[in-house]
This record gives C-alpha cells, structure tokens and sequence, in this order.
C-alpha cells in the first residue's frame, strides 16, 4: 500500500501478536494464512503458554523466518497475561493486530483492516480500532455459518456505546488497533472474568474511534478445545421467553459480566468519558444487584432507537 505521507507509512507498520497454548491441531494452518496475506505483518509476536502438546515445536519451525519472535512463558499466564505481555513486546508507532492460533485469515484480512484503520485514526494519540464478523467453521474447515453477528443476533441492531455496554460484539481475533491502544491493552486488570477484546472495546467506543468492516475476514475455528459462538447463538422467541421467565423467577445473572466490566473501566477511566457516556456507565453499574426486570428496562431503553431488525432474520 503506497502513499506520499511520511507518518503514514511510519504508522502503517503492523505487528501481529498471537498466544499460544495446545493449538498443535491447526496452528500451521493459521500460520500459513498470516503468511498469505496481501499486506504481511512486519513483526509476529508469538508467546506460547506452556503447551503440553507439539505447538512450540511447530512455531520453533517458523521461528528462523522474517519477522518472527516466538517465547515460551516458564509458567501458565492464561490468555489475558500473555496477550498483554505480547502487545507489550510491540515497539512503539506499530499497529497491532490480534490473531488466535487455530482460526484461518483470509488473504486481505490485515489490508482491509489497515486501510480502515487509517480512515478513522485521525490523531495518533487518540485510540481507534476496528474489527470485523467473522465465519464460523468446524474442525474440517467446513463453513458451518456465514456470519458470526448473525448467529448470536448482533446483527440486529447498531454497534454503538449504548448498545455494547449490554453485550461485546468486538471479538480480539479480529482487532487492528493503533499504537495509542497499546497503553490500554497494558492497562488491563488482573485477574478479571472479561477477556482483553471487551475492555478494548470499551475503550475505543467511550473515547476513542472505532468501525467495523463490512465484511467477514476471518474463518473462526469451532472444535471441542475452544470457546465457541455456538453457547451464544441468537434464541428463539420460545427460547427467550423461558430465558426471562428463569431470570424473574430463579437465578439473576442476567448483564452481571457487563456491569464488571463495567465497574473496573469505570475506576480506570471515568475522567476520559463524556458526561453522557459517564452517566451511562453509572446507571448500568448501578442495577448490580437489581431485580431481573429492572435490569431488562434498562437494557430495552438504552436499545429503543438503535434497533435495524429487532425481530426479523
């Protein structure tokens, strides 16, 4: 990709940081796919987990290649840690791109994303991000579903602030952020049930830019090792009726992951939110502990004029 600006190109360098861990099966076929692709990352930032299987051995093959830097942790971080320590390892002024080890890029997949990414970084120190849908396949590469935001519904409604504080839509394997979301990805908290791709998100959507690609770019592996879409399909009306009927009646666990993520990037990062995306984020903290019904009201307002096909396919 050529252009006349200076910084441009500067900024236009991109580091790819995958973690690791137990992914011999199909680790050489997303390898491969990265290696394809029409726009090659400029550094890949490769950090194994401790893997009991052959995956160290296979990325100590590729470790000899351009651009590759592949370590081994002395001991087990989980996904969270060892991303984080790998988007530590990019040098500054790099884009970052975030990859899992048993997916399957498309070829244009870091073009597309970069060229987008350009579009809306307008300042290098304010965060920005872009992200994409994805296919769903299974272990055969087989496409078993053409559009992940469909399948769990996402595609029903706008991706904006008031509609992600009820529900990521941001999946990290397809993130390209700036160099300016470095310090937030090291910023994340410890020992928290929300991944990293959440608290980017929120990031990039309460004060930063962020857009989403028109198009899937990624063919997300689903195998009996990994966590799949399949658990959050969209429900049917059946479906969801017995789901609210459970939570009025029994258990309440209805956006209690949300108000945690919620909480800690409150404390973190109040002070950089508009008044209205404050207030927003007080009143979602606020219905911890709340009756289901309360919760459900509050969901339905923030979602009222963000609908494109509430009930429809």
């Amino acid at each position: 990709m050529n252009t006349s600006s200076t910084e441009f190109n500067r900024s236009n360098k991109v580091a790819l940081v995958m973690a690791t861990c137990n992914g011999a099966p199909f680790i050489e076929q997303q390898l491969d796919s990265i290696l394809k692709q029409t726009h090659s990352p400029d550094l890949i930032i490769i950090r194994d987990d401790v893997s009991e299987d052959s995956t160290y051995q296979i990325l100590s093959r590729y470790a000899h290649q351009h651009g590759f830097q592949v370590s081994q942790n002395k001991e087990r971080l989980g996904v969270n840690e060892n991303f984080t320590r790998a988007v530590a390892d990019v040098p500054d002024e790099f884009l970052i791109a975030f990859c899992d080890q048993d997916d399957y890029w498309l070829p244009e997949k870091l073009e597309k994303s970069i060229a987008l990414l350009q579009q809306i970084a307008i300042h290098p120190n304010q965060p920005a991000l872009v992200y994409s849908d994805l296919e769903l396949m299974n272990e055969a590469g087989e496409i078993l579903h053409t559009s992940v935001h469909s399948q769990r519904g996402q595609h029903r409604y706008f991706h904006v602030w008031e509609t992600f504080l009820f529900g990521n839509m941001v999946s990290g394997c397809t993130i390209v952020m700036n160099a300016a979301m470095k310090k937030i990805m090291l910023e994340l908290p410890r020992n928290q049930p929300f991944i990293y791709d959440a608290w980017l998100a929120m990031a990039a959507f309460g004060f930063g830019n962020i857009a989403k690609l028109p198009e899937p770019l990624i063919q997300y592996r689903q195998h009996s090792n990994n966590v799949t879409f399949s658990e959050h399909r969209s429900k049917n009306r059946i479906e969801r009726f017995q789901s609210h009927w459970k939570m009025i009646f029994q258990s309440n666990t209805f956006l209690q992951d949300e108000i945690t993520l919620a909480s800690a990037f409150y404390s973190k990062y109040a002070n950089c939110l508009s008044n209205s995306k404050k207030e927003s984020l007080e009143a979602l903290i606020a219905l911890q502990g709340k009756p289901y019904l309360t919760k459900k009201l509050q969901f339905e307002m923030s979602f009222r004029k963000f609908w494109i096909n509430r009930f429809g396919l």
